[in-house]
């Protein structure tokens, strides 16, 4: 492992928002030792900036899926089906289950539902599961309907499942801890390979089961905080105090709920209908129920991840949270992060503001399903579509902020493209002020990550690309490669070997 090196004509580019002129930078043991003027004449051949920071992914599920049959490309229900009818005829080995993930019926011709008569016409002998990218909705098939029957007791006869059902679907046929460990490691590859090296990990049943063996045997590459679902806090509570989650890269993040559904499932709750259905979405929990968990969080010194995507579900959280800190005194800054938050509005905005909870956005959502006749506009209406995801709005409070993908799709060029051409002109980011929050720089009122400063000397973490990666979000959908990731000192992803023999980095 080549730990002292000089990289040479290096623009740096950070969550200060500036720009550097070409320097050298000289690394000894993986960190920053050296900074000095390019030496010589010529120009920038490197540009560096921090890893970014997927501030809310399901990184486990990312990898499972990734051998299953995936249904994002399908363009219409039928198209889908032949996916999954060849995929099956493809298979050698007789798995229990096929499961057909990541369809999008709001791209398709006929933006329906799969049911379960459709998948039973193309697979009627195995168990199949077909969930929506969003992950809130499901359809099974009468083979896997029985499965499910077997393992709760009953299951609708139609085959459909949301919320709590379709997401919890792993209970019923969970994957095995040697494939568990497998999809982890070939997810944590493939977010490096796009510059990451920090991760939200929103996990199920098994992910502390999971992450905890792969720390324990030295193959975590990047920094992951894990939170744990509600039924797993007292687990939570007990690991931390083994000190499992003392080591550098792993930390316990704290407990995730879930308050609502989403959009496309049509079950985040709403204060109005959705335009296309006569139902407003659902609450997950009753305001007792949803004030007791926090209170237990709170007694526990456990922080908490809240998906609330509905603006009945953002507001719920708020005014518990009002009431919590109007017999407790002021929360804890940091203690609260609303996931999603897509339809938040000023009022929420400045009550969130007091109450010092951070919002954790999903950019990547804006850019498949914001625009023109998108998702948003069909489920909300044209000017409830407009007024969501407010970035601009946000980011002019100073609220902590953050960027994360939901794995729809783990892709921060995505998300900084969705985060600058937002729909409403005046919500948009500038590519610089996103790529700051995409890095962690808007994670706390002063701009650092847990007290950390970028380009100082002692730093052990850059990204490395051939041309200036702030051009992804000006529509230069090539994409700028990622040539390298050194992350604490350490290169996870090697640059490749003419970067060497060129000189441009130059071993010492």
């Amino acid at each position: 492992m080549i730990t002292d090196f000089t990289l040479r004509g290096v623009i740096l580019l950070d969550f200060d928002i500036r720009r550097s002129e070409p320097c050298d930078l000289i690394f000894r043991n993986g960190r920053l030792a050296h900074m000095r003027p390019l030496a010589g004449e010529g120009e920038s051949r490197l540009f560096l900036t921090p890893g970014f920071w997927d501030a809310h992914h399901h990184l486990l599920h990312h990898g499972l899926s990734a051998r299953r049959c995936d249904l994002s490309a399908c363009a219409s229900l039928e198209e889908a089906l032949d996916r999954l009818s060849a995929y099956v005829r493809a298979q050698t080995t007789g798995e229990c289950v096929v499961w057909a993930e990541r369809w999008d019926e709001s791209g398709w011709t006929e933006p329906r539902t799969p049911t379960r008569a459709d998948i039973d016409r193309v697979v009627a002998d195995r168990p199949v599961v077909m969930r929506r990218i969003c992950g809130h909705c499901a359809v099974l098939n009468s083979r896997a309907i029985e499965d499910a029957r077997r393992h709760w007791g009953t299951f609708d006869d139609s085959g459909s499942a949301t919320e709590e059902q379709a997401l919890g679907l792993s209970t019923v046929w969970p994957p095995s801890a040697q494939e568990r460990e497998d999809a982890l490691l070939r997810a944590q590859d493939a977010a490096i390979a796009m510059g990451i090296t920090r991760v939200n990990e929103m996990g199920g049943p098994s992910a502390a089961e999971t992450y905890t063996t792969i720390e324990q045997r030295g193959r975590l590459k990047i920094d992951v905080r894990l939170f744990l679902p509600p039924d797993q806090m007292e687990r939570a509570v007990e690991l931390r105090r083994q000190g499992t989650f003392d080591g550098p890269r792993l930390r316990l993040g704290g407990i995730k709920l879930y308050t609502d559904g989403s959009v496309g499932a049509r079950t985040a709750a709403l204060r109005e209908p959705y335009v296309d259905r006569t139902t407003a979405g659902e609450l997950r929990f009753g305001d007792a129920d949803l004030l007791a968990v926090m209170r237990r969080c709170r007694q526990a010194d456990l922080r908490i991840a809240i998906h609330a995507i509905g603006d009945a579900a953002i507001d719920q959280v708020l005014r518990l949270l009002e009431q919590l800190a109007g017999e407790e005194g002021a929360l804890p800054p940091g203690w609260v992060t609303l996931e999603h938050a897509e339809l938040v509005d000023e009022a929420m905005l400045d009550r969130a503001q007091v109450l010092r909870v951070g919002l954790s956005l999903q950019p990547n959502f804006v850019a498949r399903w914001g625009g023109e006749g998108g998702l948003y506009e069909h489920a909300l209406g044209r000017e409830r579509a407009r007024r969501a995801n407010p970035y601009r709005d946000v980011w002019d409070r100073r609220i902590p902020m953050f960027f994360g993908s939901d794995g729809m799709p783990m892709d921060p060029a995505l998300g900084l493209k969705g985060a600058v051409g937002h729909p409403r002109a005046e919500q948009r980011l500038t590519a610089e002020e996103a790529l700051s929050v995409y890095v962690g720089g808007r994670a706390a009122p002063e701009g650092l990550w847990e007290e950390e400063a970028w380009w100082q000397l002692g730093s052990a973490g850059a990204v490395l690309y051939d041309r200036d990666p702030l051009e992804l979000a000006d529509g230069d959908l090539s994409r700028a490669p990622v040539l390298g990731v050194l992350w604490r000192g350490q290169w996870i992803l090697e640059p490749p070997a003419d970067l060497f023999r060129s000189g441009v980095i130059h071993v010492s």
